[in-house]
Parts: structure tokens; C-alpha cells; sequence
């Protein structure tokens, strides 16, 4: 080989050489310039973000009241019941209304406004079917969670979050 070919082809492979490094630092360049701006819309949509359920505070420390965006609540599966009331003035609710939790305590979540729940303990006499009888709980007539509950117990207590 001759020694003007051997220059020719240090010189091509100084050539792509130089082309990789240019195209790697214009390519650095780019991403610095563009990192703060990425960084900043990704806080804006953070900020934009709407949660699925707001958790507030009740008067009694141990319960949280849940209010659940119109989204999330068809997303659940949602279905409100009332309490009702046999002809003897038992009150009833539905099976699917009924929580129970870790010590064993029995729940209803009850909606004063529309998709917002708070709980409401409950004693259970009877169960029958898919009817709960209780000797106590929320008067007749009150509006109580029937589908969904398990969802919102765990945001109420931030299960999985």
C-alpha cells in the first residue's frame, strides 16, 4: 500500500470520526436546551393533573369523608341505595352496602351529597339474601353507597396509593 493511499484513508476514517462526534454534541446540545423545557411541562401537567377522589377530614379523626370525581364514580361502577324500613321498622340495606373492617366492625358509606361518602357505623340483626337488617344504623330514607365500596374504603384509607 501506498503511502498517499494509507493518508487517504486516515484521513476518511478522521473524516466519519469527526461527523459522529459533531452529530453526537449537536445532539447533547439539543437535549440540554430542551431538558429544562420538558422539565417544566411535565410540572405543568402535574399540576394540571385532577385527581379521581378528594380525601377530607370529619369531625371524627378515624373517618375521612370521599368525594369522588363524576369520572372516577363511572369508572367504580358507582350505584346509591337508600335505607329502607320492613313494616315492624326494621331498617334494611343492601348486602353490597356493608363493610366490614379489620376488627370487624360493620360500615355503610353514606352520601349526603352526591358522590361524597362518609361512614357510617352500622349493627347488623339479620342478613338475609342480598337484604341486611340492622338494629342500628342511618334512618330510613337515607342514601348509602351499594356498589363501589371496597373502592372507596381503600381511598378513603389510601390503600395503594
Amino acid at each position: 500500500m501506498t503511502a498517499a493511499r494509507f493518508t487517504s484513508k486516515a484521513f476518511e476514517r478522521e473524516g466519519r470520526l469527526i461527523a459522529r462526534i459533531t452529530v453526537l454534541m449537536v445532539a447533547a446540545f439539543t437535549a440540554c436546551l430542551v431538558a429544562p423545557c420538558a422539565s417544566a411541562l411535565a410540572a405543568e401537567t402535574a399540576v394540571k393533573k385532577v385527581m379521581p377522589a378528594r380525601v377530607e377530614a370529619t369531625s371524627d379523626a378515624k373517618i375521612m369523608k370521599v368525594t369522588l370525581t363524576p369520572k372516577a364514580a363511572e369508572r367504580l361502577g358507582v350505584v346509591i341505595d337508600e335505607v329502607r324500613a320492613d313494616p315492624s321498622g326494621r331498617l334494611i340495606v343492601p348486602y353490597a352496602s356493608v363493610l366490614y373492617d379489620l376488627t370487624g366492625k360493620t360500615w355503610v358509606y353514606i352520601s349526603a351529597d352526591p358522590l361524597t361518602f362518609a361512614r357510617g357505623a352500622v349493627v347488623i340483626d339479620t342478613i338475609k339474601g342480598d337484604n341486611v337488617y340492622l338494629t342500628d344504623g342511618p334512618p330510613a330514607g337515607t342514601k348509602v353507597l351499594a356498589a363501589g365500596v371496597p373502592q372507596v374504603f381503600g381511598t378513603e384509607v389510601k390503600v395503594g396509593h
